[in-house]
């Protein structure tokens, strides 16, 4: 376990780049997330070796987050816990397995042997280590959120068309530069367009397809082909099946201004 994939869960701020940063130039992959909501979306593109907090979460949210990844780990089989480490500025409550804390915590500044070590340990504690796997499980989430999607643009109706109205021009686009680049085995710049299209797709609460959006970028960006190609195959399929969804919900809110 020299080389690690970890979740970064941050609040947004700077330090998550820093973070970032200093463990890739050690080896380390690192798939970095705002929150524990989209952290929760990232359990269901890969596994992981560890979840690292770098920001302070409520004991309530962190043990929501718990609970998904435990969900998760038995819809993987996997053979034991992920660990959840957080940064000892950040006030989570370490209480373990039983609790809805984290299993221990890395001294700032990060050493990224440090940290391996510490992951290593857990590992060997908490059973064998654990292999990467595509996540299996984005079927499940919800292809349109639409109550999150009106109260994030604050019920404004001709906002939401326009947002919708943009992304589906843009989508076309998009769908050919991705077959473009899997034609020419672009993997770089199929990660950087499913990259942008997961961030369209946060907007608009498409849960599934943003899902399978980040499972593409992450793929990609590791030339990981097989699963890059799969992952792109079911991405064209989610915004299709999202597509009249949207019309309909375009259409409703229409109707309603």
């Amino acid at each position: 376990m020299n080389s690690l994939r970890l979740l970064l869960v941050d609040d947004g701020s700077e330090k998550s780049d820093a973070i970032s940063t200093t463990l890739a130039s050690a080896n380390h992959t690192v798939l970095p997330t705002r929150g524990l909501d989209e952290a929760g979306e990232a359990l269901f593109v890969e596994q992981f070796d560890a979840v690292l907090l770098a920001s302070s979460f409520s004991g309530a949210s962190l043990a929501d987050f718990n609970a998904k990844l435990r969900r998760v780990e038995q819809s993987q089989r996997a053979a034991t816990r992920i660990p959840v480490l957080a940064l000892d500025s950040a006030s989570v409550s370490a209480s373990g397995e039983g609790g809805g804390g984290c299993d221990g915590y890395i001294h700032e500044p990060i050493d990224p042997v440090a940290l391996t070590e510490a992951v290593r340990s857990l590992a060997a504690a908490l059973g064998k280590p654990m292999e990467l796997k595509v996540a299996s499980g984005i079927d499940d989430l919800p292809v349109l959120e639409p109550d999150k999607f009106e109260e994030q643009v604050g019920y404004d109706n001709e906002l939401m068309v326009e947002i919708i109205d943009l992304f589906l021009e843009e989508r076309k686009g998009q769908v050919i530069g991705m077959e473009d680049c899997v034609a020419n085995a672009d993997w770089d710049s199929l990660s950087k367009i499913a990259h942008t299209i997961k961030g369209s797709l946060g907007s608009l609460h498409a849960a599934r397809a943003r899902s399978r959006a980040q499972e593409l970028e992450s793929a990609a960006r590791n030339s990981q082909v097989e699963v890059s190609l799969r992952a792109h195959r079911l991405l064209v399929r989610d915004l299709e099946v999202l597509e009249p969804e949207l019309l309909e919900l375009r259409d409703a809110v229409t109707s309603a201004s």
